[in-house]
């Protein structure tokens, strides 16, 4: 066996060896690039704006359009459900529970009903779905936009929640519910938090609704003219 045929099987190797490296180190990042994350309200980023048909307080009334940007900026939990789920109706006081506890801290929850928004009796249905479980925070229409973006790409099951940090990054998936999973979410949530910068009281998420104009501030008083004294 020559020295020459040994040298040129060294080098093969080496080649080999630096090309694959090369392949690993331009390979993109999966698991750290792909991570979902909400909109830009700026309209910068990869995640296009969504708007949220808002559950309507009355059957009269228009429902509103919320922004899925203006969530940014808090620790959000986006909360997946059927109404007319066993599961989704026992965890739903929980969620309540979690959203009253730490609102205050800038915490907030989206609820995203799986019924149909244009047929009145599931909108009925998710009435009062929130009613029983006396849900008092922001609860809309999920879409499939919503759900390709955000839910489990091989699991659409129901209740679903996805937990976001205030930087809008997606932090923690959970699907279904148990008393691991709340304790699992309790712990995100104030790990988030802490990350978060302070915030006093929740401010109302942007909907897509055209501005109210401000009041008009009153006329300043003319100031009063002091008498000479004689």
């Amino acid at each position: 066996m020559s020295k020459n045929w040994l040298k040129a099987v060294f080098q093969a190797v080496i080649l080999t060896f630096t090309l694959a490296m090369l392949a690993v180190a331009s390979a993109p990042r999966l698991g750290m690039l792909d991570i979902p994350e909400l909109p830009m309200p700026d309209g910068s980023g990869d995640t296009p704006e969504m708007l949220v048909d808002m559950v309507p307080a009355t059957a009269a009334a228009r429902p509103a359009k919320l922004k899925l940007s203006s969530l940014r900026g808090k620790v959000v939990l986006m909360d997946m459900f059927w109404s007319k789920c066993p599961h989704c109706q026992e965890h739903a006081p929980h969620i309540v529970a979690l959203y009253n506890q730490y609102r205050d801290r800038g915490f907030t929850v989206l609820g995203l009903a799986k019924d149909s928004k244009d047929e009145a009796d599931e909108v009925k249905s998710v009435k009062d779905y929130m009613a029983t479980a006396k849900i008092n925070y922001p609860t809309g229409f999920i879409t499939t936009e919503l759900v390709a973006y955000y839910a489990d790409s091989r699991n659409h099951g129901v209740p679903q929640m996805v937990l976001f940090g205030a930087d809008g990054k997606m932090v923690l998936r959970e699907i279904s519910w148990s008393d691991a999973i709340e304790k699992k979410l309790k712990a995100a949530i104030e790990e988030q938090l802490a990350k978060a910068p302070a915030k006093a009281v929740e401010s109302k998420p942007a909907t897509a609704n055209p501005a109210t104009k401000p009041a008009a501030k009153p006329a300043a008083k003319p100031a009063q003219q002091k008498s000479k004294r004689s």
